[in-house]
């Protein structure tokens, strides 16, 4: 498995990236991890920025 783990090392490397620019980092790290082994999950991502609170 992916695991918590690596995503958080993943989402710490992608800190200053976009929104895009995450998701796509992830996609290709997931990619990576799995290499040519056959899919049998699916994978969805949400990414989401928090501009802090409304005054």
């Amino acid at each position: 498995m992916f695991g918590m783990d690596r995503t958080l090392i993943e989402l710490n490397r992608l800190r200053d990236a976009s929104d895009e620019e995450i998701l796509e980092g992830m996609k290709k790290a997931v990619a990576g991890f799995v290499k040519d082994a056959e899919q049998f999950d699916d994978l969805t991502m949400l990414c989401v920025t928090y501009n802090g609170p409304r005054d």
